[in-house]
């Protein structure tokens, strides 16, 4: 039977012009059997309207979170609770992560944040390996990432099973991929544990990874094959995670970085670097002339 796979992205007022580039990369290079799904706050709704067509589909936040998750008028940095403290957009944009899968039929998630775009032909298919999909699992990453030791330790904590002093192994990348199936199972496994909804656990947290959560889960508590995944330490997006904002020629540098193997890039939101600067180096001066904001060649054309 053949996989099918959704791409998710999470956005918001913020990262508008962001999630277009996005959109519009989607266009040019992803494989036209993969469906796309904005997710969206309520109130954001409007804005990101424009984006939508026969590819590209809206979750609405407050339709899959639960009902007493809400929005304040005038409060933006986090929600109100009815059963927790409030909670952070950080630990809100990860519990909205983990209740998409309850909102799509595809057997595989792919999660593009809004600040990632794809600059090659891009057909998710074409990793599989004897039905299996890729894991995202770097190693060697003993003590290099500040919250890493906590993160699987969280998550060890919610699954039930031990927990380690240190971890060399890392989950968190850009293109994530889950199988559906597998985040509802281990999601009832928190709940079997923690004894009270999955929901209201992480909602009380003030450091989880849903990277981390899940690729422990496959890892230490279903197995990968189990779970129809392959280990995969390639870093196939091409990565600037710095807070300083990046110029054209700032951005000429990063680009001559780029390898082969990356069929992405993410330059990160929180550098401020200007979306119109990003458009120039690395879409228009790959696909040159084509219109904006609507479908572009297709898939098969470019490729």
């Amino acid at each position: 039977m053949t996989t099918s796979y959704a791409l998710i992205t999470p956005s918001y007022r913020r990262d508008f012009e962001r999630c277009t580039l996005l959109v519009e990369s989607v266009h040019r290079w992803v494989a036209p059997h993969v469906q796309h799904y904005l997710v969206i706050a309520r109130r954001d709704v409007a804005l990101f309207k424009p984006l939508l067509g026969a590819r590209v589909e809206l979750i609405v936040v407050e339709d899959i979170i639960p009902r007493w998750l809400f929005l304040a008028p005038g409060v933006r940095r986090f929600w109100l609770s009815a059963r927790t403290l409030p909670v952070r957009n950080w630990i809100l944009q990860q519990l909205v992560k983990l209740s998409v899968p309850e909102a799509v039929q595809q057997d595989v998630l792919l999660y593009a944040d809004s600040d990632m775009f794809f600059v090659e032909p891009y057909d998710p298919r074409s990793y599989e390996r004897e039905g299996k999909v890729p894991l995202f699992v770097e190693t060697g990453q003993r003590g290099l990432i500040p919250k890493n030791d906590e993160w699987h330790g969280v998550s060890a904590r919610l699954l039930g099973v031990p927990r380690l002093n240190s971890y060399d192994t890392n989950y968190v990348n850009q293109l994530i991929c889950w199988r559906r199936t597998t985040v509802q199972q281990a999601l009832r496994r928190v709940e079997e544990v923690r004894k009270r909804e999955w929901a209201q656990t992480i909602a009380a947290l003030r450091a989880f990874s849903e990277y981390t959560f899940y690729g422990v889960y496959v890892d230490a508590v279903a197995g990968a094959e189990s779970c129809g995944h392959w280990h995969d330490g390639e870093i196939r997006t091409l990565n600037y995670w710095r807070p300083q904002p990046l110029n054209l020629a700032g951005l000429e540098a990063f680009k001559a970085a780029r390898r082969p193997h990356h069929h992405s890039v993410m330059v990160s939101a929180k550098s401020n670097t200007s979306t119109a600067d990003i458009r120039s180096v690395f879409l228009d001066s790959i696909c040159p002339g084509e219109p904006r904001g609507r479908a572009f060649r297709s898939f098969h054309e470019i490729r």
